[in-house]
C-alpha cells in the first residue's frame, strides 16, 4: 500500500512538470527595440523645423532586460521600409539624401541601463522644404542579442507643409462680463508659449488655441487654393472641441494673417462661454 501511494506521488509529480514544460513560459532573454517604433509612433516621429538649419531628434533604443555583458548595437537606414510604407499607405515620401542627416552607426549597450540614446541630426539646407521625406532607421545587429522584429524600425519623417514648424507664441486673452461691446473687463491674461504646428492632412494643420491646448482646443489652419495655380489662401477655424465648449455659434475669427517671408502668424478670435461672457483672444506666432 505504501509503495502504491509513492508511485501515485511520482506520477503526479511527473504530470506537473510535463504540463509546466508544455505551458507558455516567460522568457527573460533580453532583446533590443526602439521606443515609439513602427507606425504606432508615427506622429511622434514627425520632425518639425524652426528657423535654424538643424533639427535634433533622439532615438531611444532599449533592451527588455539588463544585459549580462556590454555589446555593440548597429543601426542603419532601411530605405526599403520607406517604399513599403508608401505602397501600403498611398503616400509619397521621398528618400532623404545622405547629406541631409547624420547619426552614429553604433552604440554600446552596457550592463547598467536598459536605455541608450542615438542622436540624429537633420539639416534643412539639404532638403527641398516643399517635399515630404522619410528616414527609416532600423536595428541592423544586436551584437549577439536578439532584436524585436516588431519594434526595430522607426520612421523619422518631414513634411512639406508651408505652415509646419516650431513657433514662439505671444498673446492675450481679455475676459468680459457679458458682451465685449459693454467694455466690462473682468480680467486680462497674457501668455508666452512654444507651440508645434503640425499638418493634419493635405490642406489642414493643427495648432493649440491660446493657452488651452491641453484642454484639446485647437485652431484648424487652412492654406490652400480652390483655383489651380491661384494664390494660396490662409484661413482659420475652430476644432470640434472648441465649438462644443462655447456658446453655440459664438466663435468668430476677427482677423488672421500669415507672412510667408517672416514665417509669422497672427490670429484674433472671440467667443462666449456657456455663461454668455465674451472672450477675445489675440496671439502672434513666429517661427522659433
Amino acid at each position: 500500500m505504501r509503495f502504491f501511494k509513492f508511485s501515485v506521488f511520482i506520477c503526479l509529480l511527473c504530470f506537473y512538470f510535463s504540463c509546466k514544460k508544455d505551458s507558455t513560459s516567460i522568457s527573460f532573454t533580453p532583446s533590443f527595440y526602439f521606443l515609439n517604433a513602427g507606425t504606432a509612433g508615427f506622429d511622434q516621429n514627425l520632425l518639425l523645423f524652426s528657423s535654424s538649419d538643424t533639427v535634433s531628434f533622439n532615438i531611444i533604443i532599449s533592451s527588455t532586460y539588463l544585459l549580462s555583458n556590454a555589446v555593440t548595437v548597429t543601426v542603419g537606414v532601411d530605405d526599403a521600409a520607406r517604399q513599403t510604407y508608401n505602397s501600403a499607405t498611398g503616400t509619397d515620401y521621398e528618400a532623404m539624401p545622405s547629406s541631409a542627416y547624420s547619426f552614429p552607426a553604433t552604440v554600446t549597450a552596457t550592463t547598467t541601463s536598459v536605455y541608450d540614446t542615438i542622436p540624429v541630426k537633420i539639416f534643412k539646407h539639404a532638403l527641398d522644404i516643399s517635399k515630404d521625406y522619410m528616414l527609416p532607421i532600423n536595428i541592423v545587429n544586436g551584437g549577439g542579442i536578439d532584436i524585436n522584429a516588431d519594434a526595430s524600425l522607426i520612421y523619422l519623417h518631414t513634411t512639406g507643409s508651408k505652415l509646419s514648424g516650431v513657433y514662439n507664441a505671444q498673446g492675450t486673452k481679455i475676459m468680459y462680463v457679458g458682451d465685449a461691446a459693454d467694455s466690462n473687463v473682468n480680467a486680462t491674461d497674457s501668455f508666452l508659449l512654444t507651440k508645434n504646428l503640425v499638418p493634419f492632412d493635405s490642406s489642414r494643420s493643427l495648432l493649440d488655441y491660446a493657452d488651452l491646448g491641453s484642454n484639446g482646443w485647437k485652431y484648424n489652419l487652412f492654406f490652400f487654393t480652390d483655383i489651380p495655380g491661384g494664390p494660396l489662401q490662409f484661413t482659420v477655424a475652430p476644432n470640434d472641441v472648441i465649438t462644443s465648449s462655447v456658446q453655440s455659434g459664438s466663435f468668430k475669427v476677427l482677423g488672421s494673417s500669415y507672412d510667408s517671408t517672416s514665417k509669422s502668424i497672427h490670429i484674433k478670435t472671440s467667443y462666449k462661454n456657456t455663461s454668455g461672457n465674451e472672450r477675445i483672444v489675440e496671439e502672434s506666432l513666429n517661427l522659433q
